[in-house]
């Protein structure tokens, strides 16, 4: 009986081993994936609200990074996501802690990153900033180049009867500039952010958009045209996913709410341009981002890229990727929950219950590795 029982257990060895081996013959005969890339949403694909990041997001981006052995070397990715509010390299060093993985500087795009290249013709030229906490605005625009960048705190300092339903706490007394803006010709308002404040900032912007050579407190003769002052905005998201369990209005609900006003006091469509998923400035720079980054890990950056956009919002994610021509993957635990089966506004290549579900079919279908 011992002795039988000892050959079952040496026959199951060997069977395994023969098992193992057969894996890795067939590994190592399968060339690696060199037109391979990702990239990721971070809220309600990484992360679920702002401190909760997903198990299986860190083991996907070990796995892609190379750290955990299964891979012979990394699979490029990148992080686009429609949030922002501090400048890159702060958000790029808080999200490396968070996921464990150190993320280069051209693996991250928030919704205002590509206004680095776009805001240069403003570098010498009065703009206001809008969104985010505090003056955070003000310091991601001085780090695009932004010389005279100015937030509605230092407007509201300047004359409190512009926007008279609130005052300023102490701690905005202590950021906001003195400024005489009758003096100041506004070229560019950039809302770079959510704004906490809707009634003040729509105040301000209607303000700006209607004055005459920008100065605030004067306004145009002919209301008819579009004016002087560009409006542009960096997120398009209507809702978005945070600690909540409903999804929460975002930025784009606050356009609406903006072009909603201007239409009622100026009979007129609200003139803007607008950066974030899902439009094209947005990805033409990820893939621009992406190719920086093969090129500094010694890669060819001309090479020919299948990407797969992994998000979970249909309409800015997989709208995004698919009419840039990468592949989409739509995850289930954000903006997209699929509870009665409903097909989303934008199909996607596929669906999938999480990043590392969706990634792991990616790799499968690109090189028929079961991982």
């Amino acid at each position: 009986m011992l002795r039988s029982s000892r050959r079952r257990t040496t026959e199951i060895f060997k069977s395994t081993l023969a098992s193992r081996r057969s894996l890795n013959s067939h590994s190592s005969s399968v060339p690696f994936p060199e037109k391979l890339a990702f990239a990721f949403d971070i809220d309600g694909v990484l992360k679920q609200g702002h401190h909760n990041v997903l198990p299986q997001a860190k083991r996907v981006l070990q796995l892609l990074s190379g750290s955990d052995g299964r891979l012979s070397k990394p699979i490029p990715f990148l992080l686009i996501t429609n949030g922002g509010g501090v400048p890159d390299e702060e958000r790029r060093a808080a999200l490396s802690s968070e996921l464990g993985v150190q993320l280069g500087p051209d693996q991250l795009v928030q919704s205002h990153t590509p206004l680095r290249d776009y805001v240069k013709k403003y570098q010498e030229k009065p703009v206001l900033v809008i969104g985010g906490a505090g003056e955070s605005c003000r310091r991601v625009a001085e780090s695009y180049g932004l010389k005279h960048a100015y937030i509605p705190q230092d407007i509201i300092k300047w004359r409190p009867a512009i926007w008279d339903r609130t005052q300023l706490t102490k701690g905005e007394e202590s950021f906001a500039k003195t400024v005489d803006f009758s003096q100041i010709p506004l070229s560019a308002v950039f809302v770079m952010h959510d704004t906490h404040d809707w009634g003040r900032d729509i105040m301000l912007i209607l303000d700006t958009l209607s004055a005459k050579d920008g100065i605030l407190g004067t306004r145009r003769e002919n209301r008819d045209d579009q004016g002087e002052v560009e409006l542009v905005l960096s997120n398009a998201d209507v809702e978005w996913r945070s600690d909540w369990p409903i999804s929460r209005l975002g930025q784009g609900a606050f356009r609406l709410s903006l072009e909603a006003v201007y239409k009622a006091t100026t009979g007129l469509q609200l003139p803007y341009k607008q950066f974030g998923k899902p439009f094209k400035a947005t990805y033409d720079f990820s893939e621009l981002s992406l190719r920086r980054y093969l090129s500094s890990v010694g890669r060819n950056p001309d090479v020919p890229l299948n990407v797969y956009m992994v998000g979970d919002n249909p309409a800015s994610d997989i709208a995004g990727a698919n009419a840039h021509g990468w592949s989409s993957i739509l995850v289930r635990t954000g903006v997209f929950r699929d509870p009665n089966g409903e097909v989303p506004e934008h199909e996607p290549t596929v669906i999938a219950d999480d990043v590392e579900k969706g990634v792991e079919w990616a790799i499968r279908r690109e090189t028929g590795l079961i991982l």
